[in-house]
């Protein structure tokens, strides 16, 4: 599959190498930089001539940047990287398009002529192509490099994809390798010019729309690589990791994996999580791996969040059947959430999800397969939309800790769970967490998740329980493991245990 989304998200967890890299090469030849903006002032330092109007970490200053050979070659690695990142991310059949690859066919195909009927759809050759073009190009720009070094980067990034990553399972498609730059730069020129006059504008709607001109903005700030919180504006994951007292407590608290934690936290990270089936199921693996972004407000006292999904299955049977190895986008979430009463030791909040029909296809019957650990409803639903609205409160005392969770989760066009088109599932939780006062600032948590199907009108039970122990370290970069066991209900005849890894940034 040539679409690579979710490029951006991938490039937020490369942030902590992002300083190191952006002045690699401070002190060197400006090769690919606008020379006669800048002025050495002695041996070790550059003088800038930003002018009066000049507003710092606007993005107009790219052009004025110092980028030598080796930066560019840095930041060359570093988005070949996220493309890998983003395949491996995106594509539906890993199986066939990434697994299954030998060096003798990469060979063949490196030395192979390009194929000029690759098969694809207009849509992918004539808009997706060129979209990526354009947002090599913004990446490069961001960076500091000139406008024909960016444009130069945008052809060896389409040239890389092409030989580099799918040319390790497919032959180069000789279309995508002209269209991508040769539209895709002139669009990413137009569209940094675009998003430079609205960021000047005094409005809002303008300077949302210039981050959408120029996606570049919302990752890539004076040369470094972050995330932008929409909400207070703040550039994360650059400078040191500030804690207020409101935001101590919630990472001391961030452990609920299956609900909102009672105080709003900065995040971005990305769960893997292989739920090992029964042979009902022929002894098969679901595996999901959604991707999460929080941010705060500036007071810490509310927050919105987004919830990316994916999953699939691998090695599943049904009777006779075996479905076929693969992955879907599952039902894409958005939600808040805000505190309703804090105290010394104690918090109260209140919010809701909504989820949209953003499965776009489930032609071969994996999200249907996904469900049957009914955790997953609604998110791997197919088609269905909703919203959740959920209370949460916490208690602690010392390194002791509790959270509890009351929802509701109103699912529309449910149709494919059990023909019914409307479905509403009721969600209780709680988990009891221990922060031990010892170095990497672990924390060990056991969660109870329980679901019950109120309108469920089929054979056997509504209600599913589940148990989930773990561990997680860290405050700004933190990695997690739990082992979920499904108790009781439907979840418990067709799994065992579903193993789960995570990575969480913070801020």
């Amino acid at each position: 599959m040539r679409v690579r989304a979710a490029f951006l998200l991938l490039l937020t967890i490369l942030s902590p190498f992002a300083e190191t890299g952006a002045r690699a090469g401070d002190n060197q030849p400006y090769l690919f930089a606008d020379e006669s903006a800048v002025k050495p002032a002695g041996d070790d330092d550059v003088i800038i001539s930003l002018g009066e109007d000049y507003e710092l970490g606007s993005y107009q200053d790219t052009g004025l940047r110092p980028a030598d050979f080796e930066t560019f070659m840095y930041d060359t690695l570093i988005w070949y990287t996220v493309q890998w990142g983003g395949r491996l991310w995106w594509v539906r059949d890993k199986n066939i398009k990434i697994f299954d690859a030998s060096f003798s066919t990469f060979w063949n195909n490196l030395t192979s002529a390009p194929e000029w009927n690759d098969g694809d759809t207009f849509l992918v050759n004539w808009v997706m192509h060129p979209f990526f073009g354009m947002l090599h190009y913004q990446f490069y720009r961001a960076r500091g490099h000139s406008v024909w070094a960016s444009a130069l980067g945008s052809v060896i990034q389409s040239t890389l994809f092409e030989y580099a990553i799918e040319g390790w399972v497919i032959k180069p498609s000789g279309i995508d390798l002209i269209v991508t730059p040769a539209i895709g730069v002139p669009l990413g020129w137009s569209m940094e010019k675009l998003s430079d006059w609205l960021i000047e504008q005094d409005s809002g709607a303008a300077h949302v729309a210039a981050y959408v001109a120029n996606p570049a903005r919302l990752f890539v700030k004076n040369r470094n690589l972050g995330l932008i919180n929409p909400l207070t504006g703040a550039f994360q994951f650059q400078g040191p990791f500030t804690i207020s007292t409101t935001k101590g407590k919630a990472l001391d608290l961030a452990y609920p994996r299956y609900f909102e934690p009672v105080l709003p936290l900065g995040r971005v990270g990305i769960d893997f999580e292989v739920v090992t089936l029964k042979e009902t199921m022929g002894n098969g693996q679901l595996i999901v791996y959604p991707a999460r972004l929080e941010f705060p407000s500036e007071s810490g006292f509310w927050g919105v969040y987004l919830d990316v999904p994916y999953g699939g299955v691998n090695s599943v049977e049904v009777g006779d059947t075996k479905i076929r190895d693969g992955f879907e986008f599952g039902n894409l979430g958005i939600g808040a959430k805000g505190v309703l009463a804090k105290s010394s030791n104690f918090a109260m909040s209140a919010g809701t999800k909504i989820f949209f029909p953003t499965s776009f296809t489930d032609d071969q019957n994996r999200l249907q397969q996904v469900i049957k650990y009914r955790r997953f409803i609604p998110t791997y639903l197919f088609e269905a939309y909703g919203f959740s609205p959920y209370i949460t409160a916490g208690a602690w005392r010392g390194p002791l800790s509790i959270q509890t969770s009351i929802g509701f989760d109103f699912i529309f066009n449910a149709k494919n769970f059990e023909g019914n088109d409307f479905e509403n599932r009721f969600t209780y939780h709680a988990a009891f967490g221990l922060d031990v006062p010892m170095p990497g600032s672990p924390i060990i948590y056991f969660e109870f998740d329980g679901y019950t199907i109120t309108t469920y009108d089929s054979e056997g039970s509504g209600t599913d329980l589940y148990l989930t122990p773990g561990l997680r370290f860290g405050r700004k970069y933190s990695p997690g493991f739990a082992v979920q066991f499904p108790v009781s209900g439907p979840s418990k005849d067709v799994a065992h245990a579903d193993f789960i890894f995570d990575f969480q940034l913070r801020f």
